[in-house]
């Protein structure tokens, strides 16, 4: 398969594993997010952002708010938790992030 053959199929396992995962199986949608990732690593592409975020980095659990994620925000800083293994991702929310000392440039 080609590159990008190999790149539809992986976004498509990903959208089909957060299907599964939302009826109730999780074997296999973590299957389908494994299979993505080999496809990834085999193509030498990298999986998109929006997509990467879709599921759990160690358990590979597609990430469902109220089944398999919890999300909190905490003094502006969004904390997502797998439900399942207990993995825990913070996003900092603040929208000026690269002026932190708080002194303008102008």
């Amino acid at each position: 398969m080609n590159k990008k053959t190999l790149k539809k199929r992986t976004l498509k396992l990903i959208n089909d594993a957060i299907k599964l995962a939302e009826e109730g199986n999780l074997e296999l949608a973590r299957k389908y997010i494994m299979l993505a990732r080999e496809y990834s690593n085999k193509g030498r592409f990298k999986i998109p952002l929006e997509y990467k975020r879709k599921f759990c980095r160690k358990c590979l659990t597609p990430l469902i708010p109220g089944k398999t994620e919890r999300i909190r925000i905490k003094s502006k800083i969004l904390v997502r938790s797998c439900l399942i293994c207990g993995w825990i991702r913070r996003y900092d929310l603040r929208k000026n992030k690269e002026n932190k000392s708080g002194t303008s440039d102008n």
